[in-house]
């Protein structure tokens, strides 16, 4: 086993593969969620999305990219995309109770 990479992510910091359809093609990316574009909300959300294999990405709209450039966050949020065959399962994974042990 190579031991000359180390990394807190399973996948060795790379970005989870994005599924592709029939022909070959990338799957179509949907809106998930629009989300505060901080370390508690857009980051932790897509982490957590990472581990259930779900690919997810950031994307600043309007004047989002400039202001995550010049303040470190953007004052427009971030909206989160995830491939339209797993849209459902984030959803649900997003909007499911904590349940703490007994």
């Amino acid at each position: 086993m190579d031991k000359s990479f180390w990394s807190f992510g399973r996948h060795g910091g790379a970005e989870l593969p994005w599924p592709v359809d029939e022909t070959g093609q990338k799957e179509k990316a949907v809106l998930l969620q629009s989300a505060l574009d901080n370390l508690a909300d857009a980051d932790m959300t897509i982490s957590m999305l990472a581990a259930y294999d779900i690919p997810c990405f950031k994307h600043y709209a309007k004047e989002g990219a400039a202001g995550k450039v010049i303040n470190g966050f953007s004052g427009f949020g971030a909206e989160l995309y995830v491939p339209a065959s797993r849209v459902e399962e984030a959803m649900a994974l997003l909007s499911a109770d904590i349940c703490e042990e007994e």
